[in-house]
């Protein structure tokens, strides 16, 4: 409820920049400024939602979720977290979610696999060897905690500091440290079985430009204010 509080330098800051001024347009029902809000934030929380999911039905769906939760839960927003910051703690929690329910239906074999791995696509790089490089690190994900995927998909693959990926989803620096430490060596293990753990940070370079060549993000848009 401290979307309406004039009262630090960070939210003169946030004014500045007219998140605040939309968040409190959104408050008020005002649907133009949740679509602007959308229009700057859309990109950044699906193309998290797909690192972390590795699957593009998966990665609408939380994106799906995540603007709906802005607009109708506007008020709870707190103004310690920049507007980008309180989407990518929702992008988080819902994506956990949607791993705990993708691993319960594959526990009970409803689902064939834990991960879905679509074919990426890249603007200026070897197609084939990113395919490669995406395969691996789907098999990855598959052995990791959801706080381990997505410190990996953050700090690794987004360049987010440890110390913001510990403050935006409310987790102890050393908890970040620890799930990226171990993040990376199940990255670096799928490396050893075909003898590249030496190319690890070429295998990186790869993937930050994988995009998810099935979203329509004006399909995607359509859907969200649908939603709402």
């Amino acid at each position: 409820m401290m979307i309406f509080m004039e009262t630090s330098d960070r939210y003169a800051r946030m004014e500045e920049r007219g998140d605040i001024t939309l968040m409190k347009g959104v408050a008020h029902g005002d649907i133009e400024a949740f679509e602007e809000l959308m229009d700057r934030y859309l990109d950044l929380v699906s193309r998290t939602s797909f690192r972390i999911l590795c699957d593009s039905e998966d990665s609408e769906y939380v994106t799906v979720r995540v603007f709906t939760s802005l607009w109708y839960d506007v008020l709870d927003y707190d103004d310690r977290f920049t507007v980008g910051e309180w989407l990518l703690r929702k992008t988080f929690a819902f994506s956990r979610m949607r791993i705990l329910r993708r691993r319960v239906l594959h526990l009970f074999g409803i689902a064939d696999s834990l991960f879905i791995n679509v074919s990426p696509t890249v603007d200026d790089q070897d197609d084939y060897v990113t395919k490669q490089a995406w395969t691996l690190h789907c098999r990855a994900v598959s052995h990791m905690t959801p706080l381990q995927i997505y410190v990996y998909a953050m700090c690794i693959l987004d360049g987010m500091s440890e110390d913001k990926v510990a403050f935006t989803i409310g987790v102890s620096r050393h908890r970040v440290r620890t799930a990226l430490d171990k993040a990376e060596e199940k990255e670096r293990s799928e490396l050893r079985m075909y003898g590249k753990e030496n190319e690890y940070y070429r295998y990186n370079a790869f993937l930050r430009k994988v995009s998810d060549m099935f979203t329509d993000m004006d399909k995607l848009k359509k859907m969200i204010i649908f939603a709402v």
